[in-house]
């Protein structure tokens, strides 16, 4: 099982567009528009997103931004056998949105459909019927950009939901419990269910709030319910990315220096590698279960009108796995401080 893209709702799917190619790296691949919807698709190496506005008040999207800001309406899975969890979702009660339908590409010819998940995030699965295998590699590019793929999607729901929502997910996709997370900080907190399928393919996180200030409750006001707050995108070297992307002047979270003056100095890094950490506020972690691996992440500013999503970058070295106690939380305690300060819109 693998991510396929993420389908975002937005105001302005041209604008969008041109805010991932200029300031993270995807190439445009593709657009189309019927009478009341304008579509873009951009890529990047095995990353694949698309953007959809609305042309007139008749479009789906025009219904959705009604009720929630721009944001993530659809995570699609590249799956393996797409019927039996069809049949999983219906015997959950969930709605069958789009119903099972084939198409071909020069690619292979492919099974899709789409269905309900949690509140109103939608997943399309798609299964490659003929063609190259589902597991065959992709060649990567990183003439522009080190980003290689998603690492990892994260769903906040509300307050009392999060057994609900993990139990959703283990039951529909058979994902399993990865870490758990009991975050607090002296004003508020959350509750975190870090997820993942049985391949290792696909990360899935959900948090629910902890208190009712929580940056968590502050997404789900704004968001009116539940919802994706950020993707990660898998950087092969992140220092490189964040350098070009902070040149484009992306905004990133701001983490205090003193964190870096507490870093554990036995962290496998460089002396110029500690420089640069500290000069573009990266946070850094471990796996607590090898010591040599390096989990390095860094978070956007909210990018659109409203603070409600954001992007995440993550490199893993030396097979680190999960996600660092202390990066969560400091990044909890950053999104926390940006709370109080006006919200720029970045696209």
């Amino acid at each position: 099982m693998k991510i396929d893209r993420v389908h975002f709702y937005t105001k302005d799917a041209v604008k969008t567009k041109d805010w991932f190619i200029r300031n993270v790296g995807f190439k445009a691949i593709a657009n189309y528009t019927n009478n009341h919807t304008h579509t873009e698709v951009v890529s990047l190496n095995s990353v694949c997103l698309v953007f959809s506005s609305p042309l007139t008040d008749s479009s789906p999207v025009a219904n959705y931004l009604n009720s929630h800001p721009s944001g993530v309406v659809d995570v699609a899975f590249r799956v393996k056998d797409i019927k039996s969890i069809v049949e999983r979702a219906m015997s959950l009660g969930l709605k069958i949105l789009q119903p099972l339908h084939t198409w071909k590409t020069s690619q292979g010819e492919f099974e899709q459909v789409q269905i309900q998940g949690w509140d109103s995030l939608r997943h399309t699965l798609i299964k490659k019927s003929s063609g190259k295998d589902l597991d065959t590699k992709v060649a990567v590019d990183f003439t522009h950009s080190q980003i290689t793929h998603i690492d990892h999607v994260v769903l906040n729901v509300p307050v009392g939901k999060i057994d609900l929502a993990v139990k959703l997910y283990q039951a529909l996709f058979g994902f399993k419990i990865q870490q758990s997370f009991n975050i607090k900080t002296k004003t508020s907190g959350l509750y975190s269910q870090a997820l993942i399928d049985e391949s290792g393919g696909v990360q899935f996180n959900i948090n629910e709030p902890a208190s009712s200030n929580s940056q968590i409750q502050e997404f789900i006001d704004l968001n009116n319910g539940a919802g994706i707050q950020h993707l990660a995108l898998r950087s092969q070297s992140l220092i490189e990315d964040v350098t070009r992307m902070q040149q484009e002047n992306v905004d990133f979270l701001k983490i205090p220096q003193t964190y870096y003056s507490q870093l554990d100095k036995t962290l496998n890094l460089t002396r110029e590698e500690w420089q640069a950490i500290a000069k573009q506020q990266i946070l850094v972690d471990r796996d607590s279960n090898s010591p040599q691996s390096l989990l390095m992440q860094i978070f956007t500013q909210p990018i659109f009108e409203l603070p409600t999503f954001f992007l995440e970058f993550i490199e893993r070295r030396h097979n680190a796995k999960g996600f660092g106690q202390g990066n969560f939380k400091e990044l909890f305690a950053a999104v926390e401080r940006e709370q109080t300060k006006p919200h720029t819109i970045a696209i």
